[in-house]
């Protein structure tokens, strides 16, 4: 049975940003490993005996590891949680925006749910509307959009996107100029 990132924030008691990801996968028991891969390989996860283990490249930025990580839990509770078989997923050069080669195509719904998925667990919907709501934000321009990708640990252009997503930004507005 998948779970939703706020279901999994909520059993893990966690109620402030950054999110720790360190603390989800102690809670539910997964290993994590360094990947020292090329550069277009970003994580991987596998589960084989009901044991799971999350491995990231770590010559990736900070920033885009925990993206990694979050994603590779997406697929843990999303597509791998249950069963006892043996699962081997890599990820390779998957883009925050919810796309990558395969998912450019219009095949790959799991990355793109991972991608999703991974999105709302490190900026929650919540957490950033009241983050909105506070005086800092007045407005929500370029200088602001990097603000909260600080304050979440995230690459700014994962937040701009994040912000699209739930409609606070506009679609067309180019994320590497004007947010």
């Amino acid at each position: 049975m998948s779970m939703a990132p706020d279901d999994v924030l909520k059993e893990c008691g966690i109620t402030e940003r950054p999110i720790p990801l360190e603390r989800i996968i102690e809670h539910y028991g997964i290993s994590q490993v360094t990947l020292p891969a090329s550069d277009d390989i970003f994580g991987a996860i596998v589960r084989e005996d009901g044991n799971v283990m999350i491995a990231v490249n770590p010559d990736q930025h900070p920033n885009r590891q925990r993206f990694t990580i979050a994603h590779e839990l997406a697929h843990f509770f999303l597509h791998y949680r249950d069963g006892t078989g043996r699962v081997e997923h890599v990820d390779t050069d998957f883009r925050v925006s919810w796309r990558n080669s395969v998912s450019s195509q219009g095949v790959d719904w799991n990355e793109i749910e991972a991608n999703r998925f991974a999105a709302a667990l490190l900026m929650p919907e919540d957490m950033l509307r009241k983050d909105l709501d506070s005086d800092e934000f007045q407005t929500l321009d370029s200088p602001a959009v990097q603000r909260l990708a600080s304050l979440y640990k995230v690459s700014r252009l994962a937040m701009h996107f994040r912000l699209v997503n739930m409609g606070l930004l506009p679609p067309d507005v180019d994320p590497s100029t004007d947010s």
